[in-house]
């Protein structure tokens, strides 16, 4: 039984939100006056390709995901609440604005450099929040 993420609160709302299909994520992104450009997250003090205050800019939500540059297969966990084995990778969610995510499928053998991921919500442990993996973007579920 797929949980109900509506009634979850995102672990990094400045980062993500719940898209309209109950599933997917959003990313929240804010739109530079000066030189129009995107950057992540929204509540970064300056603009990543002028510097320039964005503070008060516009969010912009954009659909979550990206394209999958480089992954790696963890076999330590490495953060607090992230269990080994878990792939990570470099996925590049925007024009110049890469970021590391967590990969929710079960073997690396699955994924490729170039490949479009999206992201999706996952349920925590704590029952209250929820995550953001990436998963293929052709795939219907996504492996916790």
């Amino acid at each position: 039984m797929t949980p109900d993420l509506t009634t979850l609160q995102p672990l990094r709302p400045t980062l993500y939100r719940l898209a309209a299909d109950g599933r997917s994520l959003d990313f929240l992104f804010a739109q530079c006056p000066q030189c129009r450009q995107l950057s992540f997250p929204a509540n970064a003090p300056g603009c990543m390709h002028c510097g320039h205050a964005i503070d008060a800019s516009a969010q912009v939500a954009k659909p979550g995901g990206g394209t999958l540059l480089e992954y790696v297969t963890l076999h330590v966990p490495m953060v607090p609440g992230l269990s080994a084995p878990s792939i990570a990778g470099d996925i590049r969610i925007a024009e110049q604005v890469v970021e590391e995510g967590v990969i929710g499928v079960a073997d690396e053998s699955l994924l490729a450099p170039g490949m479009a991921l999206r992201a999706v919500a996952v349920p925590l442990p704590s029952g209250e929040h929820y995550g953001c993996h990436f998963v293929p973007a052709d795939a219907q579920g996504a492996a916790a």
